[in-house]
């Protein structure tokens, strides 16, 4: 694997937020809730999306509907490049190289094991890129596209539900999360450009006209998993060496 060495920049930044953690009980609270809880962090901006699609067969918008269509080529193809990163870049969490600068939040029964047990103590995770940030990035800049002013609250929202608590609690450098945006940027203008993706997107049409109620059922079934921030798909491959043994 490759090291990827940060910037003293990078380190500061991270320290500057943590240091307000653990003084607080109700920030810490609110932070760790929009860290581990996806239903009002990730869940949202799927909504949203799913939003633009009713829209879109309401007023018999195809653009609004191909919009949808965009945004989920745009996360398969950022998460693929995302994981890619991950497998062959060396970069240990800030809780985890500086372990003993990093301050812990007041918790209380129902949020300590969001914490104390949770993906947020995992030191096997690599940090760069932020996959998270990636994915609700992604998301933002497609409503962007569709509606400025939608857009713009959901990457107001990105920046408070999902980099600001990762500073605040040690678990991303300010670069993972940067590269991270910036590859679900680059994704999203490379559908915009690539005419194969609009043909594409034309065959998916087609095959919701034939079948509607599979369609539909598919749909809802990959808004769900994508809520979920894809942990059935992370999981499974662990699930079947279990199985297989």
């Amino acid at each position: 694997m490759i090291d990827f060495p940060h910037a003293k920049w990078d380190i500061n930044l991270v320290l500057f937020f943590n240091q307000f953690c653990g003084k607080s009980l109700t920030l810490d609270t609110i932070a760790l809730i929009f860290l581990s809880v996806d239903a009002l962090r990730t869940a949202i901006l799927v909504a949203f999306v799913v939003g633009i699609w009713n829209y879109g067969k309401l007023k018999n918008d195809i653009s609004s509907i191909k919009r949808v269509i965009y945004i989920l080529i745009s996360i398969i193809i950022t998460l693929g490049v995302i994981e890619i990163l991950n497998a062959i870049i060396q970069s240990p969490r800030p809780i985890v190289s500086f372990e003993n600068l990093i301050q812990e939040p007041l918790t209380v029964t129902n949020t300590s094991e969001l914490w104390k047990e949770g993906w947020a103590r995992n030191s096997k995770h690599g940090s760069f890129p932020s996959d998270t940030i990636a994915l609700l990035a992604t998301m933002s800049i497609g409503l962007f596209l569709w509606n400025r002013t939608v857009g713009l609250l959901a990457i107001i929202f990105v920046i408070f539900a999902g980099i600001l608590p990762r500073l605040y609690f040690g678990l991303h450098y300010a670069s993972d999360m940067f590269i991270g945006f910036l590859i679900a940027i680059l994704s999203t203008i490379a559908i915009e450009k690539i005419k194969i993706f609009n043909r594409l997107s034309d065959f998916i049409l087609k095959i919701e006209e034939k079948f509607p109620y599979v369609f539909g059922v598919i749909g809802f079934y990959i808004a769900y998993i994508i809520a979920d921030k894809f942990i059935l798909l992370r999981k499974l491959p662990l699930w079947l060496k279990s199985i297989l043994h």
